[in-house]
């Protein structure tokens, strides 16, 4: 935890001194534009785009005005108060990379990983998120994360630093899980893995549950990563930092703050929030290299510490209990062509859906539709596309020939964009066959399904 100490020296610093920094010169699950019945039913059966007939855009993930903070947004983390008005731009920008850093945790694994790229070895860092890590207001080259991997490139110029970015708009940390393995591991491993879902997910217990079974999955990898948890805000101050921190307290994470940069000085009235943001929730390009710098301020600390040691440290265990639970750490994503399908009757196959997932099936009629297959699995999730329409169908839910759940793909938060929901949990790993079946209706329904996450 960021100590009150260094804080109160910092504060000090800034308004005496004048210390300064040279700098280069929601999106949720519940918010965005929705689609009328009449524009879903009319699209192709195989379509590339999300129900809205385009590809996600800014505009798409936007929140509604709905969006409300969390019940518990109270945090342990004190912030020193902003400067005063007479304050230099190069001052506050400094307040305000200072003031981000909740903690720098254990840090150990990323003291191991800075010494394998000190020995040339070549390094990985990944992040997984919604819009704002996929780079939505600012683009591929200029988002926080691609911008963070050139510094990294330059902190470390003797060896390679791969990149992986596995943001995706609209989306909560229930898809990053059971996505995380294809998505963010499937090519490289990452040494680091920096998790950004803070706008994305709700106060529910299954993005509770989620999200900490994100974190595990990651600290359980092989090569042990050193994972680092963004805490990103909206105008409104939604956020759901304050029970993700628990999580990241209880495994000794760094945890860093856009909220605890930011809210200080917008409550000084030293700067607006337009100057972050073009919208209601994605930085603007000042704004992602502004969060850049906050995530190189927490590797030049932790550099010091490594340039003080001559090997690396002893990795800190993990602890054994978790705060919500860490059911969902083994999740994996299964598609069209890795499922054992063993009969289709009513649904076509999608060879692009929406987003990434781009092998699945579509339904749009009104005779009604299934599909079976089997599986070993004790933990079973539906990845569908969900939008705000009475036209999207429900998905029923046979385990073994008896109906378990009703999970449905109409909801007041979609807008055409992939959704994982929990359809089983059973109680030990067994082989079951599975039908997801599709009623009848008179007027006709829509039901994209981009594949199942499955858990042993």
């Amino acid at each position: 935890m960021k100590k009150i100490i260094a804080l109160i020296l910092v504060f000090s610093l800034l308004t005496a001194a004048g210390c300064s920094k040279d700098t280069d010169g929601e999106e949720t699950e519940r918010g965005s534009d929705t689609v009328s019945d009449t524009e879903a039913v009319s699209d192709t059966e195989n379509s590339t785009e999300p129900e809205n007939g385009g590809d996600i855009t800014e505009a798409e993930t936007e929140i509604e005005t709905e969006n409300t903070l969390p019940p518990e947004t109270s945090s342990e983390y004190t912030t020193v108060p902003a400067p005063s008005a007479d304050v230099s731009m190069e001052e506050l920008r400094e307040y305000m990379v200072n003031n981000s850093l909740m903690t720098l945790g254990d840090t150990s694994r990323m003291i191991n990983v800075m010494k394998k790229a000190e020995a040339g070895e070549e390094i990985t860092v990944g992040f997984i998120g919604g819009s704002i890590t996929e780079g939505i207001s600012a683009g591929d080259s200029l988002c926080y994360a691609k911008l963070t991997h050139n510094a990294l490139c330059e902190m470390f110029p003797n060896t390679t630093v791969n990149y992986v970015n596995a943001g995706l708009s609209g989306t909560p940390s229930v898809l990053g899980v059971v996505r995380a393995e294809r998505d963010l591991f499937g090519e490289k491993q990452p040494d680091i893995v920096f998790i950004e879902f803070a706008v994305n997910d709700g106060g529910d217990q299954q993005y509770k549950d989620c999200y900490e079974s994100l974190v595990k999955k990651c600290l359980d990898k092989e090569n042990a990563p050193a994972v680092v948890l963004l805490f990103t805000v909206l105008k409104n101050r939604y956020s759901c930092q304050p029970q993700m921190a628990a999580v990241g307290e209880h495994y000794g994470l760094p945890m860093i703050s856009v909220g605890n940069a930011l809210n200080p000085v917008f409550d000084a009235g030293l700067m607006t929030w337009e100057a972050y943001s073009d919208d209601e929730s994605h930085p603007n390009v000042w704004g992602h290299e502004l969060v850049k710098d906050l995530l190189m301020n927490y590797f030049e600390q932790v550099k010091e510490q490594s340039d003080a040691l001559d090997s690396a440290p002893a990795l800190t265990p993990i602890p054994d209990s978790p705060v919500y639970t860490v059911k969902y750490a083994d999740m994996e994503l299964l598609e069209r062509d890795q499922m054992t399908v063993t009969d289709v009757q009513g649904f076509k196959e999608a060879d692009k859906l929406i987003a990434t997932f781009n092998n699945g099936w579509m339904y749009r009629s009104k005779t009604g539709a299934s599909i079976t297959f089997t599986e070993e699995f004790k933990t079973l999730f539906l990845v569908f596309n969900c939008n705000n329409s009475d036209s999207y169908a429900d998905a029923e839910i046979y385990i073994d020939g008896e109906l378990v759940n009703t999970l449905p793909s109409g909801k007041p938060g979609g807008w055409g964009n992939p959704e994982a929901d929990c359809a089983y949990i059973g109680e030990e790993c067994s082989e079951h066959t599975v039908e997801i079946k599709i009623a009848a209706s008179e007027n006709g329904k829509t039901y994209g399904l981009c594949g199942i996450g499955i858990g042993k």
